[in-house]
């Protein structure tokens, strides 16, 4: 990302009910241009500039539910929208939903109850009341490959979409190093133990507002035993015969499986 420069053509994330609206007009990016927006620009109920982001100055808003969005646009859901931009309008999609969402729940301050301002030229809003400020939530999560050999744990959660699975992740709590909260994840939604942790990468994830941290390790001891409140299956499956796979092709989860999947083929190669 780099500054603003005022030559350059403008795109805006305009959100609606949690959806994002994007241009049904053959272009590049799908997302609307400022003359598309025009007619919406009354109807904002926030909005802030993201920065620049492939060429292109863009800032996000939010309109209420009941705006007529015009015959040129459609709503879409967020996480379908990340495979309709693909991977390079990630990061200022994810940060414009994860903008809005900070600034529709920091209305008042959390201490005192008073209405809270925004301070210019930052994503902050601060109670002039107690002096809190209030940022964009940020909450550190972890997700995990296990590897069993050439097998790997896969699990689906009730919440999924048909025919998806996914890995081991869950929020760091209190007082837990990000490790701990791999063991304790592993332990507490499969009992099982693992070993040889080792860092892979990290994604923001903005459902609702995840750092994703994501490892690797090996199965160590135990058999699978699920928690049936977290979980609805789980298993070990051979890297060619995966049962399916993560709802998203940006994701983390995605990246870890492939990264493993490329691995055990250039071993077979050889």
């Amino acid at each position: 990302m780099s500054s603003k420069s005022s030559e350059m053509p403008e795109l805006g994330f305009v959100f609606q009910n949690d959806r994002l609206l994007l241009s049904k007009i053959a272009s590049e990016t799908k997302l609307p241009a400022s003359c598309l927006l025009s007619s919406l620009k009354p109807h904002f109920i926030r909005q802030y500039p993201l920065g620049v982001f492939n060429t292109f100055s863009c800032y996000c808003a939010e309109i209420g539910p009941d705006v007529v969005v015009p015959a040129e646009m459609e709503s879409i859901a967020l996480r379908k929208c990340f495979e309709i931009l693909g991977k390079d309008w990630y990061v200022a999609t994810a940060k414009a939903m994860s903008v809005i969402t900070w600034d529709k729940n920091h209305q008042y301050c959390g201490h005192c109850g008073k209405k809270t301002q925004h301070k210019p030229g930052a994503f902050e809003r601060i109670c002039n009341h107690c002096q809190l400020s209030f940022y964009p939530r940020i909450s550190p999560s972890m997700i995990v490959l296990i590897k069993n050999e050439d097998k790997i744990l896969m699990s689906r959660s009730p919440h999924f979409t048909p025919g998806a699975y996914g890995l081991i992740a869950g929020f760091l709590e209190v007082g837990e190093s990000i490790e701990d909260a791999v063991h304790r994840e592993v332990k507490e939604e499969v009992n099982i133990a693992i070993k040889n942790l080792r860092y892979f990468g990290s994604q923001y994830w903005p459902f609702p507002d995840s750092l994703m941290i994501g490892f690797m390790a090996d199965y160590a001891s135990g058999e699978i035993t699920i928690d049936t409140n977290e979980l609805e299956s789980a298993g070990w499956y051979r890297y060619d015969n995966l049962p399916g796979g993560p709802s998203n092709s940006v994701s983390i989860a995605r990246k870890l499986i492939d990264h493993f999947i490329a691995e055990k083929q250039q071993q077979g190669n050889h």
